[in-house]
């Protein structure tokens, strides 16, 4: 009898996968290829057994495992048969099986031209946006802790579905430190928990965009944030940002052109320039929400990381009106595999909040924002902020000496009062994109500065973080770099 399908059914014996479920699935694939017919006679058990080389008791637990599912049927006297009632498959008949994924939908599907993939790399030296130092952080005592809760908390509490809005406790807990040191007056029902502050600007962007509502950010802006707005369908305006911050006469004048809904702003610090918005214009800011009922996304995601002196107090301070919403991100303090941050706004717009969060992601991780919370009450988090603090602050000093000891030639920066990065110009004769694959080349990863470029064209700049680097670690880097440099200065 010549049956060349089963040639196209491979059997591997090496596999963990059972021979007569490899059997069973090279089956099934022929008849859902078209291959086999519904209502076409199967070969006998004794046939099958003989051509494939598979002792017959294999190919019986196999055809017993399709008669199962439904792919085959006995009847009586006459053998087995592809089920009769399967649909019939059209223009398969001389299809190669296949146990490959297919590499691309079937069905009709645009890609998204705005958004992009975020970039992934896996070289061992990198200048990251502005990221913390994991090796820094209360691995230890947060393991403990959330070992503990595991063995000591009741699963009914914690590991079940609870409210969308986020730990009771960890809300508690980060209501009283934004009043103790941010000075804001929230209570844990104006605390919404996020899995870091992306999902908090995109959250708010489906809740209070809607198609064609004008958002003003900096002309040099947090790219991520630039796309959520421009994804819920705002239009963005652009305001200049100087050394001062975002530049109020300028806003001043689009406001009275143009009514805006939400203004987004990084107040400490700047994302990408790392400059902090003066208190004046702090001020000056809040006075023209109120005048253009507008809402503020105050973005302070690394409030805690201010080297120079005292943190100037968020616009959120100074809110008695529901016009200011506030986010951060403890992926900024702890590690950014810690995805944890939140949003303090009014109970009506955190109401809305829990509404769009149940289509998406239903609630965080109530076991690790427990733990976390834990770790506030007892006071580690405190200590470990103030460690760290000290940690990044001569780490800053440190990597800004050697930009201006050994780079004046190539690029220009101004040392910022905090965060985790240093804003840097390269000279027009060094291409970032250029530097950044040959670096690439050598091991080092830098940013391309695509993400920080405007539409009027590219920065040639990008954010060079230097918190994640020990002193060691800086010297290798702008090792390379200087080396990259040094080979194209010599073109």
């Amino acid at each position: 009898m010549n049956l060349p399908y089963l040639h196209d059914i491979v059997i591997d014996k090496e596999k963990a996968t059972p021979v007569y479920v490899q059997l069973a699935q090279g089956l099934a694939s022929l008849i859902k290829q078209g291959i086999l017919k519904p209502g076409q006679k199967m070969p006998g058990s004794r046939i099958l057994a003989e051509k494939l080389h598979l002792n017959r008791n294999t190919v019986v637990l196999a055809t017993n495992e399709l008669q199962a599912e439904g792919w085959l049927e006995a009847r009586d006297r006459k053998g087995l048969f592809v089920n009769k009632n399967l649909p019939v498959v059209k223009g398969k008949g001389n299809t190669v099986a296949t146990d490959t994924f297919p590499e691309s939908t079937g069905f009709l599907l645009e890609a998204n031209q705005l958004l992009e993939a975020p970039e992934v790399h896996h070289l061992p030296l990198e200048f990251n946006d502005g990221s913390p130092d994991p090796r820094l952080s209360p691995l230890h005592e947060l393991g403990r802790e959330y070992h503990r809760l595991l063995r000591k908390t009741n699963p009914l509490h914690l590991f079940s579905y609870s409210h969308a809005q986020g730990d009771v406790l960890f809300r508690k807990m980060l209501s009283q430190q934004l009043n103790e040191h941010r000075g804001l007056k929230t209570s844990p029902d104006t605390v919404f928990v996020t899995r870091g502050s992306i999902m908090g600007i995109h959250l708010l962007s489906q809740v209070l965009i809607q198609k064609g509502d004008k958002v003003v950010v900096g002309e040099l802006n947090y790219h991520t944030a630039n796309l959520s707005f421009e994804q819920a369908g705002a239009q963005l305006l652009r305001v200049p940002v100087d050394e001062k911050g975002m530049d109020m006469q300028a806003l001043e004048k689009l406001l009275r052109k143009h009514k805006v809904r939400m203004l987004y702003i990084t107040s400490h610090h700047h994302h990408p320039t790392t400059v902090t918005l003066a208190p004046e214009r702090r001020f000056h800011l809040y006075e023209l929400a109120k005048q253009y009922r507008f809402c503020i996304l105050e973005d302070d995601y690394d409030f805690d990381y201010h080297y120079e002196n005292k943190p100037t107090l968020p616009i959120a301070s100074m809110d008695t009106e529901g016009l200011v919403v506030y986010i951060g991100s403890y992926s900024k303090i702890i590690y950014p595999g810690i995805r944890v941050g939140f949003i303090v706004a009014p109970p009506n717009l955190i109401e809305e909040l829990v509404k769009y969060r149940r289509i998406t992601d239903r609630q965080g991780d109530h076991l690790i924002e427990r733990a976390i919370a834990n770790l506030m009450r007892e006071g580690t988090m405190q200590r470990y902020l103030r460690k760290s603090k000290n940690i990044y602050k001569k780490r800053k000093e440190h990597f800004c000496q050697l930009l201006r000891q050994e780079f004046s030639l190539y690029l220009e920066f101004q040392e910022p009062e905090g965060g985790m990065a240093v804003w840097v110009k390269f000279k027009e004769a060094y291409p970032l994109p250029d530097v950044a694959a040959r670096c690439k080349a050598k091991g080092l990863h830098l940013s391309s500065g695509h993400g920080y470029n405007t539409p009027s064209g590219s920065t040639n700049a990008c954010r060079m973080g230097f918190a994640s680097m020990s002193e060691e670690e800086m010297r290798a880097t702008c090792e390379i770099l200087r080396t990259v440099l040094e080979d194209m200065g010599r073109r």
